[in-house]
């Protein structure tokens, strides 16, 4: 890489907090302030894509949320469905021949949509390549909306230290001790994978699996022996990205449901990742009614006039209570964790949406991303 990486912001929280949405805002309010930024989310939302001009797929795209950040605001969004072949897109770019007999391995085939993690992986492996390829000050980070959204934080490293040691290397040579015929049958001339005096753990794999999935599965460790400098490459970048020295995270909450707990249970996670929560960012969390509230006189009013009043103010006084209650409830478990309280805004349009928390968040852009 010919340029510095870019800082990371990591965005995770619960589900229906507004985490997406205050991830692309967090993005916007960088970009307005000439910085380079690319946000990703692994759970992409159609609406917030739509709302941000970008297309879900593996492709970064510039962003058009509102003029005047052209050229300094993008997206990505991978698509989950996808994941696997992105995967293997992205791996065997510069080997179609292996790709080809990856994409037609019967072992790759039957665990093409079982892997677990692969969506997150994925996405972590497309950001890498677009940080080899650009620069980008910022690189903010939408995570999964459920509390095991922060796991993937330690697939990057744990990968690579796989594929950097022996193990991909000596299964991939487990291809050539044998060939098999189409019948599916393994040849036996002399130094075949079942021969007498191989080493016993070669052995043991020909009684566990059967000849014919056995040599699948030789085939696909030595197609993955051929990329393994590649995806350790991308790996180590993913994971200098998410838990290097400058990365920050951000827990995202709101007073619905079980969001204090989930905002909770990732405060300890990070903990147990070694890392821990930058700020707290606390959508719907009205500190006070808004100025217009108290100039409404209902005392003035008519009667059905004066009860829509003081319904309004109710309603208001109970979301004050609401996002009180949420900020104290998690200044007990994180009491040196500052939090940002961002009021409720009344507008369903995801694009206005982004903008206005965009406004709010722009003042504390120093705490939430340095």
């Amino acid at each position: 890489m010919s340029h510095p990486p870019p800082r990371t912001v990591v965005c995770a929280g619960g589900g229906g907090v507004g985490k997406t949405t205050t991830s692309a805002a967090l993005g916007l309010a960088l970009a307005r302030r000439g910085h380079k930024t690319l946000v990703v989310t692994v759970d992409p939302a159609r609406r917030l894509a739509s709302a941000m001009g970008v297309e879900v797929g593996e492709q970064v795209m510039e962003a058009s949320v509102e003029p005047g950040v052209e050229g300094r605001l993008f997206a990505l969004m991978p698509e989950p469905r996808r994941s696997t072949r992105t995967f293997i897109d992205l791996l065997f770019e510069r080997e179609p021949e292996a790709k080809e007999r990856m994409l037609k391995n019967r072992v790759y085939l039957l665990l093409a949509d079982a892997a677990a993690g692969m969506h997150e992986v994925v996405s972590l492996m497309l950001v890498a390549k677009a940080i080899e390829e650009r620069r980008f000050d910022y690189l903010v980070v939408d995570t999964a909306p459920s509390r095991q959204g922060l796991d993937f934080v330690s697939y990057p490293g744990r990968l690579a230290t796989l594929y950097e040691g022996r193990a991909v290397g000596w299964l991939g040579n487990l291809a050539g001790s044998g060939e098999g015929g189409d019948d599916g049958e393994v040849r036996d001339e002399g130094g075949g994978l079942l021969a007498a005096g191989k080493k016993r753990i070669e052995s043991l794999f020909g009684r566990l699996l059967n000849p014919r999935t056995l040599r699948d599965l030789a085939g696909l460790f030595a197609e993955l022996a051929i990329v393994k400098d590649r995806f350790a490459r991308l790996a180590r970048v993913s994971e200098h990205l998410l838990v290097g020295p400058g990365t920050r995270y951000l827990l995202v909450a709101a007073p619905t449901g079980s969001a204090a707990a989930d905002a909770q249970f990732l405060s300890r996670r990070l903990k147990r990742l070694g890392q821990h929560p930058t700020a707290l960012i606390l959508n719907r969390a009205d500190a006070t009614a808004p100025p217009w509230v108290e100039q409404l006189a209902p005392e003035r009013a008519p009667a059905e006039l004066a009860a829509a009043i003081e319904a309004v103010r109710a309603d208001f006084a109970t979301r004050v209570r609401a996002g009180d209650h949420l900020a104290l409830s998690l200044k007990g478990e994180m009491p040196r964790t500052p939090a940002v309280r961002l009021p409720t805004l009344e507008t369903r349009d995801p694009s206005r949406i982004v903008r206005q928390l965009a406004d709010l968040l722009g003042p504390h852009l120093t705490l939430l991303a340095g």
